[in-house]
This record gives structure tokens, C-alpha cells and sequence, in this order.
């Protein structure tokens, strides 16, 4: 459960970091400003996915191993 919460931790980052370009391209209020906004949220929500992929991967982990103890 701990590298879970780990993993919830380093998800909120990407998310934080997805919020704050998204509203600094919307004050900007130029074009240029958002398509740059628009560019580096993308990237972050590459990470996004690759956290929840990991996330998925410990989860599945967890599942094995309670299963496990059940049985054995």
C-alpha cells in the first residue's frame, strides 16, 4: 500500500504541473502562449498515463500477492 500511495503522490505532480501551463497559456491570452500550453500539457499527459500504467502494474502486484496469502 505505501508504493501505492508513492505512486498517487507522483501522479498528482504531473497533474499539478498540467494545471499551472494550461492556466498561465489562458493569461497569456496570446496564441502563441497557448499552442506552447497546449505542447507541454501534452508531454505531461504522457506521464500521466505512464504513472497510471505503473499504478496498474502495482495494483495487479497487490492482487497477486493477497491472492496468494489466501491460498497458501
Amino acid at each position: 500500500m505505501e508504493r501505492l500511495d508513492v505512486a498517487l503522490h507522483g501522479l498528482c505532480q504531473p497533474l499539478t504541473v498540467l494545471q499551472c501551463r494550461l492556466a498561465m497559456g489562458e493569461m497569456i491570452g496570446e496564441p502563441d502562449a497557448m499552442l506552447e500550453a497546449i505542447r507541454e500539457s501534452l508531454k505531461e499527459c504522457v506521464r500521466l498515463n505512464q504513472m497510471v500504467g505503473t499504478m496498474r502494474t502495482m495494483l495487479q502486484h497487490m492482487m497477486v500477492d493477497a491472492n496468494e496469502k489466501s491460498i497458501g
